[in-house]
């Protein structure tokens, strides 16, 4: 007997000491050689037929019968057909196989899934996926067994919500799709994620990100009360979200230095930390934004106490703020109706980043990465368009009429 076998026994009979000793129970492979045999009549095909393990929805394990095509016979001899036929049962009759559970897509999601998943998440994302579970999957993918959902099930769910939702929406129904066959394969329930490879639309902006003028923002700023007007003011100012703004503390504002620190923030009355290690930041603002924090400032406050708070010294609710306060302040100002993030939009423009400072932009909004700056928080200034047109004409066009004080102030081509 050689060394390698000599090893073999030893560590398979240490392994049959240990299962004896703690009472561990495995299943005991059975080796198979299935069934081979063709089914149809007009197009026949080679169909294997063998018996697999899988987990019951009560979590005990049962044998059940599976069949498989493995080809056409016109093009597939029966030695190539029982080939793949082995192939499949080599994990079975070797021990490898992991059996799948045969739970409903429901019965996973709710009862497995969610509970171990979501308190590992922000209260803000665990919110959105169950809202999305509710809406959207278990209706369409409720009653379903977890294996028998492939990537087919889940192209033809997408292509319904395509009809109906936006391109960002559809991306985010697919991306939770991942997440959860994700989970289910990594815990053995599936052998392949059924959501990877799957198509979505492409993303479109269809909504007009909103971008005020400084004399939109000052007259939005004459229709404001207290502490709104300052919460406005910083909005504008600093570019923070509005989590980080209903989130801000006392504690966290540096009048000396010039800056706030973002070191929590608030979602429907919870704290949190910020989500990024990047969103984790010093923000500069301007005097002005000091001296109106300054401003609304009680006598007897505490570090800990929220900047903006209702009577009882709860975080305000942005919602009701933005629905009760600023929409009724837009009208009067008769400026569009705007968001928390189009405060947020007008700031990156006006910022107007370029070269070294988008670094500096970047840091200030919190981003990962300066494309997302980019692309997404900036908008071309029209001012600084007509300066450029202007400036390329110069360049491109020497022998051009010679440009006006006026012409090169609004940076376009006399006619």
């Amino acid at each position: 007997m050689g060394a390698s076998a000599c090893v073999h026994d030893m560590l398979a009979a240490a392994e049959a000491r240990r299962i004896t000793e703690t009472g561990e129970s495995v299943a005991r492979p059975r080796w198979q050689g299935g069934w081979l045999f063709k089914r149809g009549k007009k197009n026949p095909v080679w169909v294997g037929r063998y018996r697999e393990d899988a987990i019951a929805q009560d979590g005990t394990r049962i044998r059940r019968q599976r069949s498989v095509v493995l080809g056409l016979v016109s093009e597939t001899g029966r030695r190539e057909a029982q080939r793949r036929l082995n192939d499949r049962l080599t994990a079975i009759n070797q021990g490898r196989h992991r059996p799948e559970l045969m739970a409903d897509f429901e019965h996973y999601v709710v009862d497995r899934w969610e509970p171990v998943i979501y308190p590992l998440l922000r209260f803000s994302t665990s919110r959105n996926y169950k809202h999305l579970v509710r809406r959207h999957l278990l209706p369409f993918f409720g009653k379903m067994r977890l294996p028998e959902i492939g990537s087919a099930e889940v192209q033809m769910f997408l292509a319904q919500k395509s009809k109906v939702y936006s391109p960002k929406t559809v991306l985010s129904l697919r991306n939770l799709l991942s997440k959860v066959f994700g989970t289910a394969q990594k815990w053995g329930y599936l052998q392949v994620n059924p959501a990877r490879g799957t198509q979505v639309p492409a993303l479109v902006v269809t909504r007009e990100r909103i971008t005020l003028s400084a004399e939109q923002v000052r007259a939005l700023l004459v229709h404001l009360i207290e502490p709104y007007k300052t919460m406005v003011l910083l909005a504008v100012l600093s570019g923070l979200r509005r989590a980080e703004i209903i989130g801000l503390r006392w504690k966290y504002v540096d009048l000396a230095n010039g800056s706030v620190r973002v070191a929590e923030s608030n979602y429907e009355g919870k704290s949190a930390a910020p989500k990024t290690q990047a969103s984790r930041r010093i923000v500069f603002v301007h005097r002005a934004v000091l001296e109106a924090l300054e401003s609304i400032r009680q006598e007897q406050y505490q570090p800990d106490d929220f900047v903006f708070h209702t009577d009882r010294g709860t975080p305000l609710n942005p919602n009701n703020v933005l629905n009760r306060v600023i929409h009724p302040a837009c009208k009067a100002a008769g400026i569009p109706r705007v968001s928390w993030h189009n405060f947020r939009y007008t700031y990156s423009t006006w910022a107007n980043p370029t070269g070294e400072s988008i670094k500096a932009l970047q840091s200030q909004l919190g981003h990962t990465n300066s494309r997302m700056t980019l692309d997404v928080y900036t908008q071309p200034m029209p001012q600084v368009q007509k300066k450029l047109a202007g400036k390329i004409a110069r360049v491109l066009l020497p022998v051009a009429p010679k440009l006006t004080k006026q012409d090169q102030t609004e940076g376009a081509l006399p006619n």
